[in-house]
């Protein structure tokens, strides 16, 4: 090979490198400007938040009921928390095939897109469960999940543990 096959070489090999460079250069340019137009065009999230405590109650509510526990199966009274602040507490009976866990996970996930959390406390050994609901750093509501085996005899919906 003579020298200047091996510069001819050199030259094609850099020019090679350099158009390949400008390809993956275009190439990125190309997707930047199509994530711009995927970004500008994605429909805006908007923030959902509770409006009202009876907000609150009203998609507490709606999850009670998705399990279809009866109305003579809850019990909801205010506990006073200090000098003028109250709390909502809802007591309901369940079976004991009903599954806490499962109530609890599904409301959690409803009251999540809200910004609210929902930690738990389960009770032995009569596996009661008490659900927190907290929203802007404070206790919001308690639901207390009670199991009465009298409900045991009577056809009752909700999620089971089978």
């Amino acid at each position: 090979m003579k020298v200047n096959d091996i510069i001819n070489l050199t030259n094609l090999l850099h020019l090679k490198i350099s158009n390949g460079k400008k390809i993956i250069t275009a190439l990125l340019a190309l997707s930047c400007v199509i994530s711009g137009i995927i970004l500008a065009s994605a429909p805006e999230k908007k923030a959902l938040y509770i409006e009202s405590p009876s907000h609150l109650d009203s998609l507490i509510n709606d999850q009670i009921f998705q399990t279809q526990i009866r109305s003579p199966q809850i019990y909801a009274y205010q506990v006073k928390v200090d000098s003028g602040l109250y709390r909502k507490v809802y007591e309901i009976d369940v079976p004991s095939r009903f599954s806490k866990t499962l109530f609890h996970i599904n409301l959690h996930k409803q009251l999540h897109k809200y910004g609210a959390e929902t930690p738990a406390e389960m009770h032995f050994p009569e596996r009661d469960m008490d659900i927190y609901v907290y929203y802007h750093d404070s206790v919001q509501r308690i639901i207390r999940l009670m199991t009465d085996t009298d409900l045991d005899t009577t056809q009752t919906g909700g999620p089971s543990n089978g």
